[in-house]
């Protein structure tokens, strides 16, 4: 008896171990906290990484200021760059990594010839580590330009002393920030089976495509923060090299999904019965 194979047109299933909680925290959480930690203990404590990074911001200034020397230099924070400086940069960047997988769980499945389901556990769980390392950069990061001392000195980042908003770089940084923040939030309370089933799957996809815009919106905040002005620094290569994996992974999933749909069309692609496949695209 011989094994049963796939016919050309039958997808696998999607990415991920479904909806098993002890698997994905096994095969999906797992993974993830360690590929988090060791882009955190890169981003901190690894060369070139800290060695002077990319540009800081000065909240009265109009421009971001230069970190000439490494971190850890002069007793922990060299240039103007302190250790809440740093685990900022460095959780940051750990969140646009996790934020740009997010983005490349849809073409994956695509290219594997797999179900492209409206939600996927594994595009949920590596968001959920995308809000913790947002949560920790926005948090540690109100301490590293604010006042220790006085924590709802945050006020500071989006207004100047005459109440008036910021519209320098460090100002249009945190309100484009802020409006990330917002999305990032809104989207983890909306990443569950009980929000898809009230908002039902073509509301609810909709909404989490939110998603696209929150990315260009992390990008514009690292462009604010003087990511682009230093283009040696490894922390703007580690951006660029998000971004263009992104941009292709969405235009390989677009070509890929309309060539499936195209396909879902035919009768000859149809399931027994008649009844084409389902497929959400990318």
């Amino acid at each position: 008896m011989q094994p049963a194979t796939r016919s050309p047109h039958q997808l696998g299933p999607p990415l991920g171990t479904g909806r098993d909680w002890h698997r994905r925290l096994l095969f999906h959480h797992v993974p993830l906290a360690l590929v988090g930690t060791v882009l955190f203990v890169l981003f901190m404590g690894v060369p070139p990484f800290t060695n002077g990074g990319f540009a800081l911001l000065d909240m009265g200034s109009p421009s971001p200021l230069p970190a000439v020397a490494p971190y850890g230099a002069h007793g922990g924070g060299g240039g103007g760059r302190t250790f809440e400086a740093q685990f900022t940069l460095a959780t940051g960047y750990v969140a646009t990594v996790f934020l740009g997988l997010t983005l490349l769980v849809g073409p994956a499945n695509l290219l594997l010839r797999r179900r492209t389901p409206v939600s996927t556990s594994l595009a949920r769980d590596t968001g959920i580590w995308a809000v913790i390392a947002s949560l920790a950069h926005v948090i540690v990061g109100l301490k590293a330009h604010g006042n220790a001392d006085n924590f709802f000195n945050f006020v500071n980042y989006f207004f100047s002393a005459t109440g008036t908003p910021k519209t320098n770089s460090f100002g249009l940084g945190n309100w484009v920030g802020l409006a990330a923040l917002v999305i990032v939030v809104g989207l983890l309370t909306l990443s569950n089976d009980r929000s898809l089933r009230e908002l039902k799957a073509r509301r609810w996809k909709n909404l989490q495509r939110l998603n696209y815009a929150l990315f260009a919106l992390v990008v514009l905040h690292a462009f604010f923060y003087g990511a682009l002005l230093r283009m040696t620094s490894p922390f703007t290569l580690v951006l660029m090299f998000t971004v263009v994996a992104v941009l292709l992974g969405q235009t390989m999933g677009i070509w890929l999904w309309r060539r499936r749909h195209t396909r879902s069309e035919s009768p000859l692609a149809q399931e027994p019965g008649g009844r084409p496949s389902m497929d959400t695209g990318p």
